[in-house]
């Protein structure tokens, strides 16, 4: 087990708990556009779209399945004023300057650059907090596929192993970075899928923390090894 170095983060619904009014709000505004560019009745596009999502679980993914514009998605989250919603967060901001400071942090999202940097503004989290920054407009396949978490690695040109994806979402977040090697983290909730889970984002640093001490013996070990030789 090679020390962490990277964390990837996802952010909406990651960094916060999303509340069920901000949830139905986004997909408020989703089925509408849905029923605006196909031409049908809204309930008929909000079935079409949950029956797809619960088989993707990517909202961008079920978007392309559908036959329309990824960019669908992003101005149905970015119409809704997460202001309403979301605040900020010392404690979250406290977490990553002193708790997670060692570690190098990169946003990987399927949230457009524009929405990205906005939900830090209101959360209160430096831009500078992240050594990298990997959004929709920035790969040809959002997550579920592996290509964000691929541009991370080649980013960081450090091992699998070395990286940690965080997030709220199996499908999204878990499986894919799994996929590459990457080690996993599920947040706000519990997850069979993940190598952890934790009740809330701020219980991260623990998580980190105990792998560092299962690593530390076998590095010792290392150590010695090269020592030797």
């Amino acid at each position: 087990m090679s020390q962490v170095k990277h964390l990837l983060w996802d952010i909406d619904g990651t960094l916060y708990r999303s509340t069920p009014k901000l949830v139905e709000a986004i997909y408020r505004e989703t089925y509408s556009r849905i029923s605006s560019r196909l031409k049908i009745p809204y309930e008929e596009a909000r079935k079409r779209f949950v029956t797809i999502y619960s088989e993707l679980g990517g909202a961008t993914a079920t978007i392309l399945k559908l036959g329309l514009s990824r960019e669908l998605i992003q101005e149905a989250v970015e119409s809704v004023d997460k202001t309403r919603y979301i605040k900020p967060d010392p404690r979250l901001r406290e977490m990553f300057e002193v708790r997670l400071r060692e570690y190098r942090h990169i946003i990987v999202t399927n949230t457009s650059k524009r929405g990205t940097f906005r939900t830090l503004e209101i959360l209160n989290l430096p831009q500078e907090i992240f050594q990298g920054i990997i959004t929709a407009d920035d790969v040809h396949r959002s997550k579920p596929d592996t290509e964000p978490f691929e541009k991370a690695l080649e980013m960081t040109r450090g091992f699998a192993d070395q990286h940690v994806s965080i997030g709220d979402r199996d499908k999204v977040d878990i499986l894919p970075a799994k996929k590459l090697g990457i080690r996993t983290i599920f947040v706000w909730g519990i997850s069979k899928l993940a190598d952890a889970s934790v009740a809330t984002v701020y219980g991260v640093p623990r998580i980190l923390d105990s792998w560092r001490r299962q690593s530390e013996p076998r590095k010792k070990l290392l150590d010695a090894h090269r020592s030797f030789m």
